[in-house]
Formats: C-alpha cells, sequence, structure tokens
C-alpha cells in the first residue's frame, strides 16, 4: 500500500482542498507536542463558522471554501516545524472573530448572541472552550476596526502599524505569518489587475515589516532550522512578486 503521508508531503498547499489539508495536518502533526483533540477541535469549529463563506481564489480555482484558508495555514506551520497547539489551534480560528464572531456565539453558547458586534462574546467562548491563549492570539491577529473616512493610503499604513505592533511577540508572529504569505501570495494570481495593484500596494511595504520581525526574532520561534530558512526564502519570494511590474 502507498503511504498516504508521503502523497500528501508531495502535494503543494495551493492543490489541497479543504478535506486533503485536514488529513495531511492529522498525518504530519507532532503527536508528542501537539494535542490533536484540541487543535481537531480547533478547526471543526472554524469550518463550521466559516461554512457559508467563499474565498477568491487562484485563476485556476476561482473561488474556494473560505476554510481552505485557514487549514492551509495550519499545515504551513506544520511544515515549518511548529509543534505548539495553541499557535496551530489560533492559526485554524484566525479570521473567526473578525469575520464570523456571531456564527462562534451561536455555535458555542447562543443565549449570549447580541445586536453588538459579538467579537468579544466570540473571544470569551473561545477561552472558555480552549484556553487564554489560543483566544489571546487570536485577538491579536484580528485587525482592528479602520476609520472609514480615512484614504485607501492611511488605511494601509495603519495595517502595516498594526501588524508591526503585534507580531513583535513571537506566537503571534507564527499566526501572522501564515495568514500574511497565504494572503499576500495569492496576488499575482488574481484575474483582476486594478485588484491585484491595490492588494500589493497594501502587502508589499508589509513584507519588510515581517523581514525585520524576523532577523530579530528567528531564534524565538520554536521552528526547525529549515523551517526559519523557508520563512526567510518565502518573504524574499513575496518581496519580489509584490514589486513586479511595479505593483
Amino acid at each position: 500500500m502507498i503511504d498516504l503521508e508521503s502523497i500528501y508531503r508531495a502535494t503543494k498547499l495551493k492543490d489541497m482542498d479543504s478535506a486533503a489539508l485536514v488529513f495531511a495536518i492529522l498525518h504530519e502533526i507532532d503527536a508528542v507536542y501537539v494535542d490533536r483533540t484540541q487543535l481537531c477541535n480547533a478547526m471543526e469549529l472554524a469550518t463550521a463558522a466559516h461554512l457559508s463563506q467563499k474565498r477568491i481564489g487562484r485563476t485556476a480555482y476561482p473561488v474556494d471554501p473560505y476554510i481552505v484558508h485557514p487549514l492551509r495555514n495550519v499545515l504551513r506551520l506544520i511544515r515549518l516545524g511548529c509543534a505548539d497547539t495553541d499557535v496551530l489551534s489560533a492559526t485554524a480560528l484566525h479570521d473567526t472573530v473578525e469575520d464570523q464572531p456571531r456564527e462562534i456565539v451561536s455555535i458555542l453558547d447562543e443565549s449570549r448572541l447580541s445586536d453588538g458586534p459579538n467579537q468579544q462574546a466570540a473571544l470569551d467562548l473561545i477561552t472558555e472552550h480552549f484556553n487564554t491563549e489560543t483566544s489571546r492570539l487570536v485577538a491579536a491577529v484580528s485587525n482592528p476596526r479602520t476609520d472609514a473616512v480615512r484614504s485607501k493610503t492611511e488605511k494601509n499604513a495603519a495595517y502595516a502599524a498594526h501588524v508591526a505592533d503585534v507580531i513583535k511577540d513571537p506566537n503571534v508572529f507564527l499566526v501572522k505569518f501564515a495568514d500574511f504569505v497565504d494572503n499576500a501570495g495569492s496576488v499575482q494570481y488574481l484575474d483582476d489587475e486594478a485588484k491585484r495593484t491595490k492588494l500589493a500596494a497594501k502587502y508589499a511595504p508589509v513584507v519588510e515589516v515581517f523581514v525585520s520581525a524576523f532577523n530579530g526574532k528567528r531564534g524565538l520561534l520554536g521552528l526547525t532550522q529549515s523551517g526559519n530558512d523557508a520563512v526567510d526564502a518565502r518573504l524574499k519570494a513575496l518581496s519580489a512578486s509584490l514589486t513586479a511590474r511595479g505593483y
């Protein structure tokens, strides 16, 4: 029988659907350090919360179920050598409080739903159902609301400043890095030229923010040497792709 793990290992992240990502994650997690139950619960909660959402993907796959994004991020970190259960759980849940807080509250305790944004209630429930560290990481990587009257330039600057602030923490760096490379790495594959240019202008300056932070804390991330080398290579590749053709 063919070793199934080797099949997933040989497959690029961008070519995996959500089922393949889950099985690859389960094959590749380090069972000595990672709490499989907690991570599976986080992935299942994220799947349920994002169930109604779609995500614009690459030209070959123009629309994906949204959950492929956080699942790719989890597998990406595992392949870099991350074996921190809370980091991986927060990575699975990283967009839920920002984008789907009502769904989180509805799933975990519908009695706490309010007419407000529900983000704090969602964080409180993640704390109760997981732990304070997972909740802290999700809160840290959730982008703050921006003033609608700000210009695009001002919003991009605020985003870069937010990233620079939160990734000072090594665990937050890991969650945010996985998210950033998945978002920024997809820009070159978008069909819409105007959207490509807009997103490249947002993401290109942030690459250097990550480079600076990474150079200062690579020994604190808990990754393998090959993982650190891969982070370095990915940031260099992103810088090149986002500045190509004047983006």
